[in-house]
């Protein structure tokens, strides 16, 4: 391709699917309660993380009551401790030094979803996460960003291309976990990196942005 043809033309874009961050559900399906399957042996009161048995949530921190080593009671640390992508049905098992780490919960209730909003993770497409992964599957994403300050979100997967129907300034969340602001996106761009999250726009409404998956 020529140098014109570079500067002036845009890169192409494939995706599957597009759906508008208006239409996007922010699916937290925090955990909201707990029941003890197995209480386990050897272990200590307290907090302590978790690890997925059966199903694809992640994050979540449980506060365990214990006698004689076996987990009695369990339940969230707090609102932002219920982790992500939850079902109920899905088991999890407590990871604590000292302990057998045999103890295993069941998600009884979750937090529903949400709409999606500037500033929440732009998350894959849905999926049964008890049997299925995805096609591109990497570590989870952690970031924050000026839209809520000093709230940590987590998106469990790459994020999504961006299709602009109007002009605007846009800021996004990098896969770097960085914020970042593209000036001057003209309308019917696309921005061919995968984003996590939109921050913010200067113009339009959230029908004007698509994520493209």
């Amino acid at each position: 391709m020529s140098t014109i043809g570079t500067t002036l033309k845009q890169p192409r874009v494939f995706a599957h699917d597009a759906i508008a961050l208006s239409g996007l559900d922010y699916p937290i399906n925090t955990i909201a309660t707990l029941t003890i399957v197995d209480g386990g042996s050897n272990y200590t009161a307290g907090i302590v993380d978790s690890t997925a048995i059966i199903g694809g949530g992640s994050g979540a921190e449980v506060t365990i009551v214990v006698g004689a080593g076996i987990v009695t009671g369990a339940t969230i640390v707090g609102a932002y401790d219920g982790g992500i992508n939850y079902q109920v049905g899905d088991q999890i098992t407590l990871s604590q030094s000292g302990s057998d780490e045999n103890c295993i919960l069941q998600v009884a209730t979750i937090v529903a979803t949400t709409p999606w909003a500037l500033g929440d993770p732009i998350t894959p497409m849905p999926s049964n996460f008890s049997t299925v992964s995805y096609w591109n599957e990497k570590m989870a994403y952690t970031y924050t960003s000026t839209a809520q300050p000093g709230v940590v979100k987590e998106t469990p997967g790459p994020g999504a291309a961006i299709y602009v129907g109007v002009t605007m300034d846009i800021t996004v969340i990098n896969e770097a976990a960085t914020e970042v602001e593209y000036i001057g996106v003209n309308a019917g761009s696309f921005l061919p990196v995968s984003v996590l999250s939109v921050v913010a726009q200067s113009a339009g409404t959230l029908d004007d942005i698509l994520t493209l998956y």
